[in-house]
């Protein structure tokens, strides 16, 4: 079988056709973008042939090539990787092709959660916001609500509080205490493993990040974050 017989990919194809680059051919292909003979097709390896009719989707690629960032409720005891993503996002999406799986496999995650807390977490191919999120210069603020068994021991509050670090309490009963604990550069592992060793720790939930609430979404929810809002 010749070359010309046997085609080329489709990703070059649509390169040509649409004077992109291969990167973003390929992430048409992969959104459902692209029919070959009226048919849709997401692979991008495969191979088409001079005569066969390719055709892009304007408004699907416009979605594909947009940067996409994803903010979850993740529950506690629960690993944030990307298999998880896949499953909470790919199987719910309202526009599968968009939030495919080879899409979402090429996301990462800024400033990622514990496995035993739960709260906020995202995941970004958005080179700006992960750069915003992951500058170590200039930490982004972080609120947590930490669930404790019983009174909080003497001196709790003082040793959270510091330089860009405030904590209060929001909530005590007799058995309960639930704190609200705000700094930059929180080690999530960390603030986790210290109270716990001060006192019974229950729960650590991520609220926030910069001016980004976890509210109004519940626990295995999830949302694409709009194109206005900021962190």
């Amino acid at each position: 079988m010749t070359p010309s017989e046997e085609g080329i990919r489709l990703a070059k194809r649509v390169a040509a056709d649409q004077n992109c680059s291969r990167r973003e051919a390929e992430a048409l292909i992969v959104a459902g973008g692209v029919r070959v003979a009226d048919k849709v097709v997401t692979d991008p390896a495969r191979r088409v042939r001079d005569e066969q009719p390719v055709n892009v989707n304007r408004l699907v690629s416009m979605a594909a090539l947009a940067p996409l960032t994803l903010v979850l409720f993740k529950p506690a005891d629960l690993l944030a990787n990307l298999a998880w993503l896949q499953n909470t996002v790919g199987l719910k999406a309202p526009r599968p092709g968009i939030w495919g799986a080879e899409r979402l496999a090429k996301m990462q995650q800024p400033l990622p959660l514990p496995k035993a807390a739960s709260g906020l977490s995202i995941f970004s191919d958005d080179v700006g916001v992960l750069r915003h999120l992951e500058d170590r210069r200039s930490p982004m603020e972080q609120e947590w609500m930490a669930t404790l068994g019983g009174p909080v021991p003497e001196g709790l509050l003082k040793a959270l509080s510091g330089p860009g670090l405030r904590a209060s309490i929001n909530r005590q009963t007799d058995t309960v205490t639930v704190l609200r604990i705000a700094g930059k550069d929180i080690d999530g592992l960390a603030l986790g493993q210290w109270l716990d060793q001060q006192c019974p720790l229950q729960d650590l939930r991520r609220q926030r990040v910069g001016r980004l609430s976890l509210a109004p979404m519940a626990s295995g929810e999830w949302r694409q974050l709009e194109g206005y809002e900021r962190f």
